[in-house]
């Protein structure tokens, strides 16, 4: 079985370049957290259609691209406690996932691929939960100086970093800025709300509230272990998501920071001065 995104418009300004860019990144990406591609279908064909009162032949473009199916759908779904319940194992095992998928395109291919579209809609669930990464209808690859510079503000709104509103200047820390977001919402089971509060109200709120989850479900034994790797979570999204791109962490400092084998920054506070 396998799932077929079709492409049905062929008047939207850049369709066709980022259904290339997606077959193209697709075919050279095979890692377990990202999406697997299976192949496509281009064809061009002359139809018949009414055009101001007349009937006149124009190009018809069917662009299909054939992925591996998933059946839990995209991540989006499962976050909030309303909907899913999703445990905590659940959800750092997810959120590892999807540091690795990115961890692959920035750090493991000749030319690294930014993904600029990163978000809980692009993330794909197997039956077992596990997460990859998908669309690349955005994806840039790095030059040798390893940035880009856009006049683009393609995006989503809530998980795009400042930068692209701001010069258009584009490196991989613009998908950590997203990853950063994906990971508080993936602990807190809600869209981020980090304005007006320090990093320390919302890793005391967030503690609370799962504090109460695991004491409910799972009894003490490993509470505090479970409540450590939480708080650690939530640091390292906020750390993610300082706006000064210079201040994000590299894809691996991430992975590291989140398993404890490197220490988190002492400053992670990220309120603007």
């Amino acid at each position: 079985m396998i799932a077929v995104k079709k492409i049905i418009s062929s008047l939207v300004p850049g369709l066709q370049k980022q259904f290339e860019n997606e077959v193209y990144h697709l075919m050279v990406l095979n890692h377990p957290n990202i999406v697997r591609f299976v192949g496509y279908c281009y064809e061009i064909q002359n139809a018949c259609i009414e055009y101001n009162g007349k009937y006149v032949f124009a190009e018809m473009a069917e662009r299909l691209l054939c992925l591996e199916y998933l059946p839990n759908g995209s991540l989006d779904k499962y976050l909030t406690d309303e909907s899913s319940g999703l445990d905590w194992s659940t959800r750092y095992n997810i959120i590892e996932g999807i540091c690795h998928g990115l961890y692959h395109l920035h750090e493991k291919l000749d030319k690294p691929i930014i993904h600029l579209d990163l978000k809980p809609a692009n993330i794909l669930l197997d039956d077992g939960m596990v997460p990859k990464l998908t669309d690349f209808g955005l994806s840039r690859l790095l030059d040798q100086q390893q940035t880009i510079c856009t006049l683009s503000h393609d995006g989503t709104l809530g998980y795009m970093p400042p930068e692209l509103f701001h010069g258009g200047t584009i490196t991989p820390k613009s998908d950590i800025f997203s990853l950063g977001v994906i990971i508080v919402e993936v602990v807190t089971g809600d869209k981020p709300d980090i304005t007006g509060k320090s990093s320390d109200e919302i890793i005391e709120l967030t503690l609370k509230k799962w504090r109460n989850v695991l004491e409910r479900s799972t009894g003490h034994g490993s509470l505090e272990m479970d409540c450590e790797q939480i708080k650690r979570c939530i640091q390292v999204g906020l750390i993610c998501v300082n706006h000064d791109r210079k201040r994000r962490p590299s894809i691996m400092k991430v992975i590291n920071m989140l398993q404890g084998s490197e220490s988190i920054d002492c400053d992670i506070r990220n309120e603007e001065t």
